[in-house]
């Protein structure tokens, strides 16, 4: 072969390579670009997402309000206790429900004005009892959420007992925030937690229970006196007959049920949750809320979260 025949031979081949690299640099730019692009509408799709959740979290937060002007008590026969289907909404839908926060035993009632509430420590030593755990848990609680560093036995932990284990740590010496903190106290574990959920929940502020949905557990361990038989039936007729007073809810206890403790009842719901699920474009979100309605305005959230 030729010099110059050589030379176009090695200029094509050259060339060729050349295209073929310009070709792939293309493609890798491209594909890049597409790739941004897609991150982009993905990070628009949540950010509406996101706003559809929370406008869906105050969506029931009026709807509340609104049934607190309406209504003098709180039951499952009530429209807000209606589940809220999944509702169009540009390039999307959202849906959500709102649950009773009220009915469940409010672990925070332990202490009162910074004190041990003696009925309500017995109250949760029968929940516990009742769901198989020992009742001396009821002392860890109390040594997580007091403000002194004292050990309570049998049962108790503080700093000196949390700072001994792996990994260390102390303790709250706080309100619960939530009822997933009981995973901290000592003695307690996610499997125990969840099985006492349906029984319990950590709320700001020391409430009373609404008896229009309180389970027959949480009647007869706040209640002295009240035994499960007639608990149960409380359950099954406020089912279709809520009790629109609590004078109604007492007349039918026992005489020896009806005891000052009946105080800590009512027909009225301070806390609600709200689980709200949203759509927008290629993202699905769902949020939880603990909704406090102390007046007949809009509750406030006491916190707003991810599930």
């Amino acid at each position: 072969m030729s010099l110059p025949s050589r030379q176009r031979g090695i200029a094509i081949i050259t060339a060729v390579a050349v295209a073929a690299l310009v070709a792939a640099l293309a493609g890798a730019m491209a594909f890049r670009h597409s790739l941004w692009l897609h991150q982009v509408e993905n990070q628009n799709d949540m950010m509406q997402a996101r706003g559809v959740a929370r406008a869906a979290v105050d969506f029931c937060r009026l709807e509340l309000r609104d049934d607190a002007r309406r209504n003098t008590y709180d039951a499952a026969t009530d429209n807000w206790a209606t589940p809220i289907p999944n509702l169009p909404v540009e390039q999307g839908k959202a849906g959500g429900l709102i649950t009773d926060a009220s009915g469940r035993f409010n672990i925070n009632n332990l202490l009162r004005d910074g004190q041990p509430s003696e009925s309500d420590v017995l109250a949760f030593k029968k929940l516990l009892e009742g769901q198989g755990y020992s009742p001396d848990l009821a002392n860890a609680v109390l040594d997580w959420i007091d403000a002194d560093s004292e050990t309570r036995y049998p049962g108790g932990a503080e700093d000196r007992e949390y700072l001994a284990e792996t990994p260390p740590r102390r303790a709250a010496n706080r309100l619960l925030f939530d009822l997933d903190e009981l995973r901290q106290v000592r003695g307690f574990t996610s499997e125990m937690v969840e099985k006492l959920r349906p029984l319990m929940i950590a709320l700001p502020r020391n409430t009373k229970i609404n008896v229009n949905f309180a389970p027959a557990e949480v009647l007869v361990a706040v209640l002295p006196g009240l035994n499960m038989g007639t608990a149960r039936k409380v359950v099954q007729q406020r089912a279709t007959t809520p009790f629109q007073k609590i004078e109604e809810f007492k007349n039918e206890l026992p005489e020896n049920a009806r005891s000052n403790q009946i105080d800590k009842a009512d027909v009225r719901s301070e806390f609600f949750i709200s689980d709200v699920d949203a759509r927008f474009g290629r993202v699905n979100i769902a949020y939880r809320a603990l909704l406090d309605r102390s007046s007949d305005q809009v509750p406030t959230v006491v916190w707003l979260r991810r599930r």
